[in-house]
């Protein structure tokens, strides 16, 4: 049943993304279009706005997938459409883990097509020709490319952490009978400082546990296995937090679900 209801939570999510996957295309191929010729006057002007806006794009693109999806969750499940969802015989955990991994294929779909866009619009040849080599280097015994798989699995923790604890307001604001999103949003805001207070605490923690890695820091002695240690912590934290946050969007909407 999981992958029925994923199939479907996918179709319904990428006609929100697919546009602006379209949209990413277009840039790059107008940009590597316009790169092919000695353009001047009022066309490189153009030129440079595009590059500028696809740039800002790029920029902001993981935060209008999260915008996307968190969209999709409140229509599909809260909305009108959440009478329709809920008398599916399907379990809520169902429901909300479709809703989680949909997340998770979309970021990993918005970061293949942000790469592919920009070579696209920006390659120029031999410009991965010392990538090889870069990614083998072993700095403190870990290889780079080692280092960079892990903080993109850090981020793809982080973000969905950050996704959940949207959709454990969004749960909570909508068992209420009224303010639905006066509720949603304070409940935001609630998490979100308190998220910034518990990970401030944590860094405290770790200084007064650990100073030696402060020294370390400001000094050449740093090691690049500490910071990966600080930042290992910090991502089984992370992930903690989202499993909390997974737990009372369940919660709420297996027992106090109050449809508009």
């Amino acid at each position: 049943m999981l992958g029925k209801v994923l199939k479907y939570d996918f179709k319904a999510v990428i006609k929100y993304l697919g546009p602006l996957y379209l949209v990413f295309i277009g840039f790059a191929i107008i940009i590597r279009f316009l790169s092919l010729f000695d353009v001047k006057g009022i066309i490189q002007i153009i030129n440079a706005l595009l590059i500028v806006g696809f740039v800002l794009l790029v920029a902001f693109s993981f935060v209008l997938t999260g915008i996307f999806c968190v969209k999709y969750y409140l229509e599909n499940l809260f909305k009108d459409e959440g009478y329709l969802t809920h008398t599916l015989p399907v379990k809520k955990g169902t429901l909300l883990l479709s809703k989680v991994l949909t997340d998770l294929i979309f970021v990993l779909i918005t970061f293949a097509i942000v790469v592919i866009s920009v070579i696209v619009a920006f390659y120029q040849g031999g410009m991965f020709k010392e990538l090889p080599a870069f990614l083998g280097q072993t700095f403190d015994g870990i290889k780079v490319y080692q280092f960079f798989l892990f903080i993109g699995f850090y981020g793809i923790i982080a973000y969905l952490t950050t996704i959940l604890m949207v959709y454990a307001a969004i749960a909570i604001g909508f068992s209420k009978s009224t303010n639905k999103v006066f509720h949603s949003v304070k409940w935001a805001l609630v998490f979100y400082f308190a998220m910034e207070f518990l990970y401030l605490g944590m860094l405290i923690l770790l200084v007064v546990i650990r100073p030696a890695f402060v020294v370390h820091l400001e000094s050449n002695m740093f090691m690049l296995t500490d910071l990966l240690n600080f930042l290992m912590i910090f991502m089984i934290f992370t992930a903690c937090l989202g499993g909390i946050f997974y737990f009372t969007s369940y919660k709420f909407i297996e027992k106090k679900l109050n449809l508009e």
